[in-house]
């Protein structure tokens, strides 16, 4: 399934393999949390911060955030997306 020559595909799988460029996390009560083109490092640890959340819980609320985003990919962009985040994930925390 990789093609040196598809720039949505991730070669390397390290934090420079993606860019979000908004984040915003919205808690009933309290002021969002907005990141703009953060790393996922900065990423994780913010809203771990900001829900009071375990790391693994945090990363389930990443995972479903932005997985399950709502922004239109074909089939295969988003099997690949899929692909890419859970192997980046699974690699930060081992």
């Amino acid at each position: 399934m990789r093609d040196n020559h598809d720039p949505w595909v991730c070669l390397e799988d390290d934090e420079d393999d993606y860019v979000l460029e908004r984040f915003e996390l919205r808690v009933h009560g309290r002021k969002p949390l907005v990141l703009n083109r953060p790393s996922f490092s900065k990423l994780m640890f913010v809203t771990q911060q900001y829900l009071h959340t375990s790391q693994e819980t945090t990363k389930r609320i990443l995972r479903a955030t932005i997985l399950d985003s709502a922004e239109p990919f074909t089939a295969d962009e988003h099997c690949r997306l899929v692909s890419a985040l859970e192997r980046h994930l699974a690699d930060v925390h081992e």
